[in-house]
Order: C-alpha cells, then structure tokens, then sequence
C-alpha cells in the first residue's frame, strides 16, 4: 500500500480560498507524509490510497470502469494515519486502515458495500449483519422500492400507502436517538446494548449512523422514486464514527440539483458574463456588463473527531 501523502497543492487552493480547515492551526508532523511532511494541525486535504473491494462472493471487480487509485479529502490530522478509502467504482467510503471491504448481496435495486476486520470468520456480505458486528455499513435503494421505503420511513415523513405497502414499523426501537440536522438527513445513535435501525447496533459499543433522503418536489409527496443512502459505523474506536459519517453526507450526497439546499459554508462569490436568461443575484450588479450570481456548494464541514450525533 502506497504511503500517505500530503497533497501540498490542495493545500495551497485551500489556502487562497481562504479554507478555514487550515487557517490559524499550527504545525504537526504527520508520518509517512512524504518530503512535505510537516502540515497544519486540525484538518488538511489528504491524498488518501483507495482499496478495490471485492464482489459479494469474493472475486474480483475487474479493471473496468472507473477504479480510483487516490482520493483527497480533508480530516482531521489526528487521524491521517488511522483511515483510508475504500470503492466499488460506484461508491466510495471512509474506513480504518488494514481492514477489507466488499460488496453486499442485495436484490432489486438495493446495493451495498462493507468494510469489515480482515480476520472476520464470516464476512457479514452475504446474510443480514448481526447485532454487534463491527464494520462500516452503507446500503443505496430507491423509495420507489418497499426496500427503499424501509431505510428512511422510520427517519422521515412519507405517504401512507408507501409506509403501509413497505410495512414500516409504527414507532423506533426503544433507546434509538434521532435528530434532523437537515430536511434531507437524519443522524441516528444506537447506543450500546440497544438494536436499532442501524447495521451492528446491539453491541457493546454505541453506533452511529447517517440516512439520506432528498426531499425533491414533487416526488417525496406524490411517493415517487428517489435515491436513498444509510451508513452505520459501528466500531470499536468510535472516534473514527463523525469523520466516517460527514465523508459519506457530502460524497454520496444523490443531489436532486436544488439551489435552495442548506450548506455548512459561506456562499463562493463568482463574475459571469451577460445571459439573456435572468438570473436572481441576492444583491444588485452594481458594475456592468458583469451580474454576480451566488453559487451554494452542497458540502458538509466535517464532524469533529470526538463528536457524536445528537440524540
């Protein structure tokens, strides 16, 4: 596996955008960072390597398609070293180091992936995940599937003849704690002992989880199909659980293309030609020929490393 390495380009455009990942933070070592090995602490842009995981019965992906090698992302530099990027070519999660993923045995239009312990007796890829197991579970489906409805009716209002044909459960498992940071998603806590929604919960140790639902218009209220995601992280250091999640909310984010989505950043400011197409800035042009338009990111700030969602 190739060493990490510091991307000290990105850091650089981080920098001139005035990123607040870097701004003010002092300088840690962090090992195995190549040449540029001393970086600010608090959170950098990284390039992470990328682990292939296998198919659901152990083969192998093939070479085809899009199979990235590198992925950057920013985490908090205490954990550098702890986790890296693993990818179908489809979706990508964020994992501790050393550990095997695969894909899951779904049927319809569910997919799924899994990063669990190498030395696991029987890889939880191909049966449902027992209470307790430890690994890093993300499933896909569509509402317009009772597979799909399942993963977000506990979590989100819907029609009732979807709830009823999917045969949502009436309340949340008992001890579950939910919050909505925003319309489109819901952070989950299973604390320990408790089996709850998410994959692994029931354990001796607390697992979070986050369930994306893009509230698109019309279609969430006429029961269309729309994309789902959930991640459970249920592991042992749980320190890796907020940074594991944010990941997930922005790079797996199925955008319905709305500009009226919350973001956790600033607007970015940006200077376009005249369009015979109006468009509606938040201020007045002032300087013509140019019209300033407002461009809303879809992005997360990633959690801090010791936290944990609300209940």
């Amino acid at each position: 596996m190739a060493a990490l390495a510091l991307v000290g380009v990105a850091g650089v455009v981080l920098s001139a955008c005035g990123s607040s990942l870097i701004n003010g933070a002092s300088p840690t070592s962090v090992p195995g960072a190549g040449t540029n090995s001393t970086v600010p602490s608090g959170e950098v842009a990284v390039a992470f390597p990328v682990v292939i995981c296998s198919s659901s019965t152990g083969g192998s992906l093939g070479t085809s398609g899009w199979k990235p090698s590198v992925l950057l992302a920013p985490i908090p530099t205490a954990l550098v070293s702890k986790v890296e990027f693993y990818s179908d070519g489809v979706h990508t999660v964020l994992g501790p180091t050393g550990w095997t993923c695969s894909q899951t045995q779904t049927a319809g239009s569910a997919s799924g992936l899994v990063v669990y312990p190498p030395d696991t007796p029987t890889p939880p890829v191909t049966t449902p995940v027992a209470p307790g197991t430890e690994g890093v579970f993300a499933s896909f489906d569509l509402t317009g599937e009772a597979s799909g409805v399942l993963l977000v009716c506990p979590f989100f209002l819907m029609p009732a003849f979807q709830t009823a044909r999917a045969k949502c459960p009436a309340t949340k498992p008992s001890g579950e704690q939910s919050s909505m940071p925003t319309p489109d998603v819901a952070s989950v806590t299973d604390p320990a002992g408790v089996v709850g929604s998410l994959a692994g919960s029931g354990g001796t140790h607390p697992v979070t989880g986050t369930v994306i639902f893009p509230q698109e218009s019309p279609q969430v209220a006429e029961g269309g199909s729309v994309a789902v995601a959930v991640e459970s992280c249920a592991l042992p250091d749980t320190s890796l659980c907020p940074t594991v999640l944010s990941d997930f909310d922005v790079r797996e984010f199925p955008v319905p293309g709305s500009a009226n989505r919350p973001t956790s950043v600033a607007p970015v400011t940006t200077t376009t030609a005249p369009s015979p197409v109006a468009t509606a800035p938040t201020t007045p042009a002032t300087t013509p020929p140019a019209t300033t338009t407002t461009v809303a990111p879809v992005t997360t700030t990633t959690a801090a490393a010791t936290t944990t969602p609300a209940g």
